[in-house]
């Protein structure tokens, strides 16, 4: 029996000139779900810099906007963050919230939120961070301020969906209450007046005792971008890997 010659064996895959892209299924269904990855993740990030450029506008443009009162504000309906906002009224010094692992300068400590009452309602007033102290089994001083005050700043709308390790326990609060994430819902239930639908942050005041850099931690659409193209490389950067780990030179029969 005659034995072909090797020369004229076609080797399994697809073509390509003197090349041939031989790829086992198995490399090739673990490369196409990570290169599906990488592509949404990248597309993810430029998601999240249109949303922080359309934020940056906002804030920009309401920032001109002239000073209102709360029931101006809340006449605008459910569109109301980055208002600026006067109100008029007087703490509730028992009802401290602290708002747990906020750093500033790499000191870890709280944000305060304090209650705050109007004519009408309740409104959580959020008066800015302070350092932690000596150690977690002790909170921290919260100035108490007992006169009737007006208070200028921006109206903060809180996300109550925002992931956190562990949930608070509204059902058995201690004041101070300690807690992860603002939720004004479940603030409402713990007060006899209803309680406004966003937290006031305070204006800058180096008088105060808190620290009032609100968007110190804010991440910009720039970074947003940056870690785009880190993840449309490294799309690339497999793609091109793939390629050329699964192609390989072959040699071309002779011509006779």
């Amino acid at each position: 029996m005659t034995r072909p010659d090797p020369g004229l064996l076609q080797p399994r895959g697809i073509r390509l000139g003197p090349f041939v892209f031989t790829p086992g299924w198995i490399p090739t269904v673990a490369t196409l779900l990570m290169l599906g990855l990488l592509f949404r993740l990248g597309l993810w990030q430029l998601d999240r810099a249109h949303i922080k450029e359309a934020l940056l506008e906002r804030m920009a443009t309401r920032s001109q906007v002239e000073t209102t009162d709360l029931d101006s504000l809340l006449q605008l309906g459910g569109d109301i963050a980055d208002y600026s906002v006067r109100v008029q009224g007087h703490y509730l010094n028992e009802f401290n919230f602290l708002l747990d692992n906020r750093v500033h300068d790499g000191v870890p400590g709280y944000e305060v939120l304090t209650a705050f009452q109007t004519q009408h309602r309740v409104l959580l007033v959020n008066r800015g961070w302070i350092a932690q102290g000596a150690s977690r089994a002790q909170f921290p001083p919260i100035p108490a301020t007992t006169e009737a005050l007006t208070l200028e700043g921006f109206a903060h709308v809180p996300n109550p969906k925002n992931f956190v390790l562990k949930e608070d326990d509204y059902s058995a609060v201690s004041w101070p209450f300690l807690i992860q994430k603002i939720d004004l819902e479940k603030t409402a239930a713990l007060f006899d007046y209803p309680v406004a639908p966003f937290v006031l942050r305070l204006n800058p005041d180096t008088t105060s005792g808190f620290v009032r850099e609100w968007h110190s931690n804010f991440m910009g659409p720039e970074k947003h971008y940056g870690y785009a193209v880190q993840w449309f490389s490294l799309f690339a950067a497999l793609a091109v890997i793939y390629l050329v780990v699964n192609t390989h030179k072959i040699s071309l029969p002779q011509q006779q």
